[in-house]
């Protein structure tokens, strides 16, 4: 599992408090009501200030974020650029 998949689950675990034992790379995490709107707000922050970029409102949606796979893909292409 990659590094930033890892650092994802630890910080669900840890401080929202989300079972991640058996939380599978493309589980859907906002739609299946795994995460919900407050998470998923605190959630981008540690994304932001964990990997030093910002992330616009219109990117918030299911398409980057339901689940860890996808939220690793786009933390990929904007720590690359």
């Amino acid at each position: 599992m990659s590094e930033i998949i890892e650092k994802l689950k630890e910080y669900m675990q840890e401080e929202l408090e989300i079972d991640t034992a058996d939380l599978e790379p493309g589980s859907a995490l906002f739609s299946t009501g795994i995460i919900d709107s407050f998470s998923l707000v605190t959630l981008l922050t540690f994304i932001e200030s964990t990997f030093e970029f910002r992330i616009g409102p219109t990117d918030v949606n299911l398409a980057n974020f339901d689940s860890l796979e996808r939220m690793h893909a786009y933390i990929d292409r904007h720590i690359d650029t």
